[in-house]
């Protein structure tokens, strides 16, 4: 992620919300240019539905999520990082609460790479990346910049 840093943003309604060492942009905004960028980009792609965990399964403090992506990659490298598919599902249950995840390759341009994070939407879309911590939105977007909104809310440092 420290690569592309300057794609990353975290989507609040305030800069102090986001944190001081975040890009920030509102939800609507990044919502908007991602759209715009998402809009017809996987059609004709086989896409993945990858139900994910972070942290054991049964722990109360273990998050699930669903990405849906367009990359093989993505799907391959899940299965070997993290718990997923029918444990996951078994997790979540009748619950609503889990993170959100849209992630499409676009044509891997820079100049049209953006990964926006929600965490008050729970959702993480990110577009034009093909690798690592901007395609695997379990270990570093939602471990790392939701996760640390989320416990800093809860009232202790994460």
């Amino acid at each position: 992620m420290a690569r592309v840093e300057q794609c990353n943003f975290i989507c609040t309604a305030s800069e102090e919300e986001a944190g001081p060492t975040n890009n920030c942009m509102t939800p609507a905004a990044m919502h908007d240019k991602l759209h715009q960028l998402l809009k017809g980009a996987m059609k004709g792609c086989t896409l993945y539905v990858v139900p994910y965990l972070m942290r054991p399964a049964g722990s109360p403090l273990t998050k699930v999520g669903v990405e849906l992506t367009d990359s093989i990659y993505v799907g391959l490298s899940m299965h070997i990082m993290k718990r997923m598919g029918e444990a996951a599902l078994k997790q979540l249950g009748e619950s609503n609460d889990f993170n959100r995840g849209i992630h499409s390759m676009l044509d891997v341009n820079p100049e049209r790479r953006f990964i926006g994070l929600f965490p008050q939407e729970n959702a993480i879309i990110s577009a034009g990346s093909n690798y690592g911590g901007n395609v695997l939105l379990g270990n570093k977007c939602l471990t790392l910049r939701i996760g640390s909104i989320l416990r800093r809310k809860e009232g202790w440092m994460a």
